[in-house]
Formats: C-alpha cells, sequence, structure tokens
C-alpha cells in the first residue's frame, strides 16, 4: 500500500514538472515574456499554496469527523457568507468545517435552502443548534440561484459579504485576510485566485484570469475589467462571484439598479457574470491579491453542471446575460467592444447556426438583436456574416413554423368539420331508428 501511495505521488509530481515545462517553452516563444513569466511563478505559487493547504482539505474532507465546534450567535457580525443551496446534503458539513476553520469568528452563515428535496434543510436546522451563528432562510418554492443570492445578501447583517457555493471550500484565514484589506484601506471588494477541482478528484488552478500581483483597480479602468483583464484580447474573465469579499453596500446597490425583469427572473446560469457586470460598474474599487482563498468544486450533480450539457438552456440564459450587456452598454462608448465581443462569443462558444433549427424557446429578443446590429458601422465583417447566418435561420425557422401552424389549423378545421358532419348523420339515423321503432 506504502509503495502504491509513493508511486502515485511521484506520478503527479512528474505531471507537475511536464506541465511547468511546457508553459516555459510556450512563454519563452511568446512576445510578453515578462508577463508570461510571472504567470508561470504564480502558478508555482498557487500549486505549493494547495500542496500546504492539503492537510486542512483533507480535515474538511474527512466524513468520519461528523462534528462540528460550539459557537453563540453574533450580534453585530462584521462579515456574512451567503450560500444558496439546492440538494447538497452530501457536502454541507465540509463546507461549513472551512468557516469553523478560519481564525475569524465574528461572522453569520447564510443558507437560503432553494425548495430542497433531500435532507440538506434537516442537516442545517441540526448543525443551528450547535453553531448559533447558522441563519437558514427557507424559499417556499424552487426560484433559482440568482434570486436565492440576492435574498441572502439582502437579508445578511454583515458590513461585508462572501458568497459562497456550499459544495466548495473556503481557503484557510481568507476571511481575516481580505477583511483586513478591505478595512485598513477601503476597498470595496476584493477578488482572490481559486482552485479548481472536481468531485472525481481532478484539479488545477483557475487561468481563467489568474492573478499575478497585488494590486489595487479603481474607476473607469474597473468598469471594463470584466472583458479585458490582464489580456490585450477582448474576452470575459471573470465568471464566478465566489472569489470575492464584498461590502454588502456595493451588492446592493448593484442590484437595485436591475429592472424588475431581471430580479423577478428564474435565472441558474451565467447569473455570476451578469451580476460581476454590474458590480464591476458599481464599486469603486478592486483589490487583487494572489492568495488562493477558494477551493471550486465542479460538481457532476450540480444544476450548472446539467445546464452546461444542454445547449438550448444555455443560450437561453446565455441571451439574458448578452440582453443586460447590451442595455447597459448602449450609446457608450463601450458599445463597440461590448457588442463585437458578444457575437463572437456566441458563435465560438455555442454554435449557435447549427442549434436554432432544434430550439423550441421564443427568438423575439434574440431577432430584435440582429436587427438593431446586422447593418451598424463598427459590428466587423465576420459578425456581420454570422449575423445573416442566423437571421436567414430564423426566418426559414419561422416560415417552417408558421407552414406548420396553417397546417395543423386547417387538420383542425377538417377534422372539426368532419365531426359535425358524422354527429348530423348520427342523428339522422337516430332519428329513422326512432320513427321505426313507432
Amino acid at each position: 500500500m506504502h509503495i502504491k501511495i509513493n508511486y502515485y505521488k511521484n506520478i503527479k509530481l512528474l505531471l507537475t514538472i511536464i506541465k511547468i515545462l511546457i508553459l516555459v517553452y510556450c512563454f519563452i516563444y511568446n512576445i510578453e515574456f515578462i508577463s508570461n513569466f510571472k504567470l508561470l511563478i504564480s502558478y508555482i505559487r498557487a500549486q505549493n499554496e494547495f500542496a500546504d493547504n492539503e492537510e486542512y482539505m483533507k480535515y474538511c474532507a474527512n466524513k468520519e469527523v461528523q462534528t462540528i465546534n460550539r459557537y453563540k450567535r453574533v450580534s453585530e457580525p462584521k462579515v456574512s457568507i451567503i450560500s444558496p443551496i439546492y440538494n447538497k446534503e452530501r457536502y454541507i458539513l465540509r463546507f461549513l468545517k472551512s468557516i469553523q476553520y478560519q481564525n475569524f469568528d465574528d461572522l453569520e452563515i447564510v443558507f437560503v435552502d432553494d425548495f430542497s428535496i433531500d435532507n440538506s434543510v434537516d442537516l442545517i436546522e441540526k448543525y443551528q443548534k450547535v453553531d448559533e451563528r447558522i441563519v437558514l432562510i427557507k424559499n417556499s418554492k424552487n426560484k433559482g440561484t440568482f434570486i436565492s443570492r440576492n435574498l441572502g445578501v439582502l437579508t445578511a447583517r454583515g458590513k461585508y459579504i462572501m458568497i459562497s457555493d456550499s459544495d466548495d471550500i473556503l481557503s484557510k484565514n481568507i476571511v481575516s485576510t481580505c477583511y483586513k484589506y478591505a478595512e485598513d484601506h477601503k476597498y470595496e471588494m476584493i477578488r482572490f485566485n481559486m482552485y479548481m477541482g472536481t468531485d472525481r478528484g481532478k484539479e488545477r488552478i483557475d487561468f481563467q484570469d489568474l492573478i499575478l500581483e497585488d494590486r489595487p483597480v479603481y474607476q473607469p479602468e474597473l468598469s471594463t475589467y470584466l472583458f479585458y483583464g490582464n489580456h490585450n484580447e477582448l474576452q470575459i474573465v471573470d465568471s464566478y462571484i465566489t472569489n470575492k469579499f464584498l461590502l454588502k453596500e456595493v451588492y446592493v446597490k448593484a442590484v437595485n439598479s436591475l429592472s424588475e425583469e431581471y430580479l423577478n427572473m428564474f435565472i441558474i446560469y451565467m447569473e455570476e457574470s451578469m451580476m460581476n457586470y454590474i458590480l464591476y460598474r458599481t464599486a469603486n474599487s478592486l483589490y487583487f491579491i494572489r492568495q488562493v482563498g477558494y477551493y471550486y468544486t465542479k460538481n457532476s450533480q450540480s444544476i450548472t453542471h446539467n445546464v452546461f450539457k444542454m445547449t438550448e438552456l444555455r443560450l437561453k440564459y446565455t441571451f439574458v446575460f448578452f440582453k443586460l450587456i447590451f442595455e447597459y452598454s448602449k450609446n457608450t462608448k463601450y458599445e463597440k467592444d461590448m457588442a463585437n465581443l458578444l457575437f463572437t462569443n456566441l458563435n465560438k462558444n455555442f454554435n449557435v447556426g447549427a442549434k436554432l433549427n432544434q430550439w423550441t424557446e421564443d427568438f423575439t429578443y434574440f431577432n430584435d438583436i440582429i436587427n438593431t446590429y446586422l447593418h451598424n458601422t463598427f459590428i466587423t465583417d465576420e459578425n456581420k456574416y454570422v449575423l445573416e447566418d442566423y437571421k436567414n435561420i430564423i426566418e426559414k425557422r419561422n416560415r417552417t413554423n408558421y407552414l406548420e401552424q396553417l397546417k395543423n389549423k386547417k387538420l383542425l378545421n377538417m377534422t372539426q368539420k368532419n365531426n359535425t358532419t358524422n354527429k348530423t348523420k348520427g342523428d339522422k339515423l337516430k332519428k329513422k331508428k326512432d320513427k321505426k321503432i313507432i
């Protein structure tokens, strides 16, 4: 057994070395060698940080340790940790352990149960008796992640908030680190690195936009950071809300800026990107720290994971996100970049053209966007070709649907006519029979 463990560790070490060598090779042949070298150092640093935390991770995941520590209710918590839950009984204890392991106790834990059908609520109520900092909100029906998160934030009593998924883990002492930065320097948002893992054991550092150095960002740069990040190429670089420490006041202000249409919308995909866009425009300052503050678990049973497999639902929620971006950037200096980015992203990641014929959702909004931007001078030629294709597909589908409706209507009329005719014939036969009997 000991030999097998060592063999596994050696293989893992060898793979890590190979990854680093490949990265070094790629970076050497890249013009931006300095920034890429920083990326390499940050990657190695984060790997080491994760290795240092392995014992802590094992403690949180240890199913044999079923107890949690006793805590009294905090009358005026400094930090509120909000976690929407839906059928997460398997992970709740691990999540709670990671909060109790923090060297910061002046907090509350707000669970928002989104009408779970497993034992999640029973477990939380059980732990509530031991850790009185736990607050439980129960939705009367399934409302979706977006509404549940916002409800948790509005209920929270802390000056600062962290939004976490209950199948993930907070890293050691991340709460106290962020609180100190926020209080000492008055930063309204703090963002840290994430370590990505799965419930099947695969792990990696989040390369979506790895933080290379501790640094502040202020407005107006902050407004566009979501789409530029550390890169020259326009792209969406921050798809998570869970890698942040936020001034509650800023989040509430961002939520209040949304129309009723979005506030009451059932959204379970891309809602974090949508909220990030509003937050980056609302906050005055953001501080980046290189510390890995969050261990994200890509859960194969989660709603998001299952939605990701279903192209139609992904498109539906992506359109919701795009709609909001278009509305907020229209007639601003960012409109050109936003429109081209979103159309490129839509075509690249979803291959919409190949899926539209099978899609059962209403195309009205997407069709309006196409007509608005198709002949706009700042849309790239490539995106214009894409929009032309989409428009043709939608028009073809609409014609097909219309003909199908006419056909169904004609069939319905024929059926009704036949039924009426048959009924008339039946009545006549009945009258004849009645006469014969008389």
